[in-house]
């Protein structure tokens, strides 16, 4: 599995990584770079990995802006809600799209926005 493509994003890398038949992004902690990452999403050309990992990064840099993380393939804030990682990719979800639904998340729970 070669990386074919990498960005650095908050204190992580999204990678692309070429498979025998898809490429593969995934994140890596910087703090394990031996490590093979957590797994996103597979795709069936490195043209449409590498445009979901830049609009994974920008998604995951909202949402981390908006005090959630990562947690498996989802973005979650505590107990009170959760986006899939997966939906928002296929659905080519915008990072405004994104600050909209965060937004009526955090008025629906009475959750503080960020400044």
């Amino acid at each position: 599995m070669s990386v074919r493509y990498e960005l650095r994003c908050f204190e992580c890398d999204i990678l692309v990584r070429q498979n025998e038949d898809s490429y593969q992004v995934s994140i890596q902690s910087l703090s394990n770079p031996l490590g093979r990452g957590n797994p996103i999403a597979d795709y069936g050309t490195e043209s449409e990995a590498v445009a979901a990992a830049d609009r994974f990064c920008q998604l995951y840099s909202l949402a981390r802006e908006h005090d959630y993380f990562l947690q498996g393939s989802y973005f979650r804030r505590g107990e009170h809600s959760s986006f899939s990682v997966i939906q928002l990719l296929e659905s080519r979800t915008s990072p405004e799209e994104l600050l909209k639904l965060l937004r009526q998340e955090a008025r629906s729970h009475d959750l503080p926005l960020p400044n």
